[in-house]
């Protein structure tokens, strides 16, 4: 009598373990399935990273390319009027940009023919994937603009063009 009652015991005992196992069983199943999910995201944004990390010679001169292509376009929309703007700067943004240089940007800058600027500063501000921010700032005997430039690497595009306040004479000479 008293063996069957440990043996009743035991076999609840080992019961409740069962159904404890079986429980959590059900649970890491679930954490499995999340974090095999979680992991795979991450497997991509990894893959995407060490592309882009693995190629900084073709970032480095699609970056020295696009410099340049600012550099050109600020150029154009400095030294010429701004109803040339259509014709010239057609191959460097699209239609939207030239119509917010031509409509609100370019009437307040002095751009005469006397006035000729220079562009002596195309700086990078922020790059990410395909786009890249440039803080440009072109120069006259009179007077200093500074610009932000947003990029598209990959169509070799001006996308968005505003004016920056700047404040005090710049000097690149410093």
């Amino acid at each position: 009598m008293r063996i069957k009652r440990i043996l009743f015991f035991f076999s609840v005992i080992l019961f409740g373990i069962l159904l404890v196992q079986i429980n959590q069983t059900r649970q890491l199943k679930v954490q499995y399935e999340t974090t095999k999910a979680d992991y795979k995201k991450q497997q991509v944004n990894h893959q995407v990273k060490q592309k882009i990390v693995s190629k900084p010679d073709i970032q480095r001169t699609n970056l020295s390319s696009s410099q340049t292509r600012v550099r050109q376009f600020i150029d154009l929309v400095q030294n010429n009027k701004a109803t040339e703007y259509f014709s010239l700067l057609a191959d460097y943004t699209n239609s939207k940009v030239i119509n917010e240089l031509t409509n609100t940007l370019a009437p307040s800058v002095q751009n005469s023919n006397l006035a000729h600027y220079d562009v002596p500063v195309v700086a990078v501000n922020k790059q990410w994937d395909n786009k890249a921010d440039f803080i440009v700032i072109a120069k006259s005997d009179v007077q200093s603009v500074a610009w932000r430039v947003t990029y598209d690497v990959t169509n070799q595009k001006v996308t968005d063009v505003a004016r920056l306040p700047l404040k005090g004479a710049f000097d690149n000479e410093k």
